[in-house]
């Protein structure tokens, strides 16, 4: 997969999905290279769902084989920036913002957008890329605030066996199983 046009096309899929919305809607997309899965999220505020969320998509990606994930979310953000002096200061307000993370075995690429609203009616009518969120890590290199998906790209254990990495997941779980629906895109494919 040729990485920076996957991270382009999953860029404008989160544009589009999130305009003229209120709120851009938190997904992820399992990436193989026949067809591509929407998996929408329904929550990541707790250590649990977290668990839960990064256990379906690993299941996912190896159910249909993918080789990347992207997950798109929105989020307040505020950026540090250094004065004249060197001292760091952080905005002075947060800013909205819609995050494309693209997820591959070696690397995570970020990107990070302010979503501009039409004033009156709150709506996202356009987006003003913040370069200062967008990067891209080697995967063992990836900041913490991605940890919940390090697990994505290691294989699923054997039927019946159970790892140190499935005993700590299944403690922050509330349910015994894991279900999540797949939403197959004919126009996403990537070759």
């Amino acid at each position: 997969m040729n990485q920076p046009m996957a991270i382009d096309e999953l860029v404008s899929v989160a544009q589009a999905e999130a305009m003229g919305e209120l709120d851009a809607p938190m997904m992820a997309i399992v990436l193989a290279s026949e067809q591509s899965y929407d998996l929408p999220i329904n929550s990541l505020e707790t250590d649990a769902d977290k668990a839960r969320w990064a256990l379906i998509l690993r299941a996912a990606r190896e159910h249909v084989e993918g080789d990347a994930v992207a997950v798109l979310y929105p989020a307040w953000t505020t950026i540090r920036e250094k004065d004249g002096n060197n001292k760091v200061a952080e905005t002075s307000d947060p800013i909205d913002t819609l995050f494309v993370q693209l997820h591959t075995r070696d690397r995570v690429y970020w990107r990070g957008f302010e979503q501009i609203r039409d004033p009156r009616h709150q709506r996202i009518i356009g987006f003003k890329r913040i370069r200062a969120l967008s990067t891209d890590y080697d995967r063992s290199e990836a900041p913490v605030v991605a940890a919940w998906l390090n697990t994505l790209f290691e294989p699923l254990p054997e039927e019946g066996e159970e790892t140190d990495v499935d005993r700590d997941l299944a403690d922050l779980l509330e349910e015994p199983e894991v279900s999540a629906a797949l939403y197959p895109r004919q126009m996403r494919a990537l070759h």
